[in-house]
């Protein structure tokens, strides 16, 4: 497990598993502008891991859940506090949906995800692995 200055627990195995997200959001960031949608997902996939991470670092079985805010919950009653704000874990958990068929795939609730919200992702990724490092 890693622990930070916080004493927060992190999975090791889940903190791999989230920092792969981690590096493939910032490649299509900073090389492939355009990817929009999947930009979106991995970063969802991203905060999702480090927060089943989170919770199998105190000692829990993560929940097989797509839902960050319901992740969020489970975490904070761990008492930590995730360094999110209300919208941007409205809208990483938007981004997940369960079942995946053309022409749907990667659309947020609302289409096509545009660079507001990839804007949003970024900030949300950035400031999470800021948090645990």
């Amino acid at each position: 497990m890693k622990r930070n200055d916080n004493l927060l627990n992190i999975d090791e195995k889940w903190l791999k598993f989230a920092d792969e997200d981690y590096k493939l959001v910032l490649f299509l960031y900073n090389e492939e502008k355009d990817f929009y949608r999947s930009i979106c997902f991995h970063a969802q996939q991203f905060v999702e891991k480090l927060l089943k991470g989170i919770i199998e670092g105190a000692g829990l079985s993560p929940p097989k859940i797509h839902d960050i805010n319901a992740l969020v919950k489970r975490v904070n009653k761990l008492g930590i506090t995730v360094p999110l704000k209300e919208h941007e874990i409205l809208f990483l958990s938007s981004i997940y949906i369960d079942v995946r068929y053309a022409p749907d795939v990667g659309l947020l609730p609302n289409g096509e995800p545009a660079r507001r919200d990839v804007d949003i992702a970024i900030k949300a990724v950035k400031k999470l692995k800021e948090w645990v490092d």
